[in-house]
């Protein structure tokens, strides 16, 4: 049996030992196929392609992914992409989501591509939470929004713009406002300053002593903040 991370950082040689072992039927579709390959192998469907697909060495090794039913890399790559994107920690656990962000950091078309991938990756993963009272997938959530941060995956502008976004419970659960001022894409008074984020998490801010007692007087000389955030403040005063 091999596990998820052993294949992902699998050299080339490597893979053609291990899938040299597997055989499939050729008369089965591509799903099947990937099924009872991973099945060999010790895992499941989504981390086998996934392992695969974000594998820096499989471009080349045409007779590895064909025996899976996919005709080219791209071919590959569209459906890594699909099943990265999509799942919410039930195919893909954290360990394994935290060695793919560990991984991409020796190839560029891998980061280009997560980087793409993320948005609507922690789009699915946040709706999943909003229905589903799951303090593991929170756990998950928030570990890989604070790596993402801080193996800068991402940059100013993706910070940027998920302080922009109404999101305010998902920021407040991954503490998502710290781990933007620890990875240095902004400082806590900027943040504290400003109208994007919300009370709650200026609270936070507040408490991990990044904000001093005179910028909360600042603050609240600003007589367009809200009802809520006012009283949070004068709290501290």
């Amino acid at each position: 049996m091999l596990s998820f991370t052993e294949l992902l950082a699998a050299s080339d040689s490597n893979l053609v030992k291990i899938f040299y072992k597997i055989t499939v039927d050729e008369n089965d579709d591509f799903i099947i196929k990937i099924n009872k390959a991973a099945a060999q192998i010790g895992l499941n469907h989504t981390q086998l392609v996934c392992a695969l697909g974000f594998n820096k060495h499989i471009r080349d090794l045409v007779d590895i992914y064909s025996t899976l039913g996919f005709r080219s890399y791209k071919l590959l790559s569209y459906r890594c992409n699909e099943l990265f994107s999509t799942d919410t920690y039930n195919q893909l656990p954290i360990d394994n989501v935290l060695d793919i962000y560990s991984e991409r950091l020796e190839d560029q078309q891998i980061l280009d591509t997560i980087k793409e991938l993320i948005n609507p990756r922690l789009t699915n993963i946040e709706a999943y939470i909003d229905k589903n009272d799951d303090p593991t997938h929170v756990f998950s959530y928030r570990m890989e929004i604070h790596t993402i941060y801080s193996a800068e995956i991402v940059n100013t502008e993706f910070a940027e713009q998920r302080l922009k976004m109404k999101n305010g419970k998902f920021r407040i659960l991954s503490d998502e406002v710290n781990a933007i001022v620890q990875a240095g894409f902004f400082p806590p008074s900027n943040l504290f300053f400003t109208n994007d984020i919300i009370p709650e998490e200026k609270k936070l801010l507040i408490e991990s002593n990044q904000i001093t007692s005179d910028m909360i007087k600042n603050r609240l000389q600003n007589k367009n903040i809200s009802e809520d955030e006012r009283d949070m403040l004068e709290s501290y005063i």
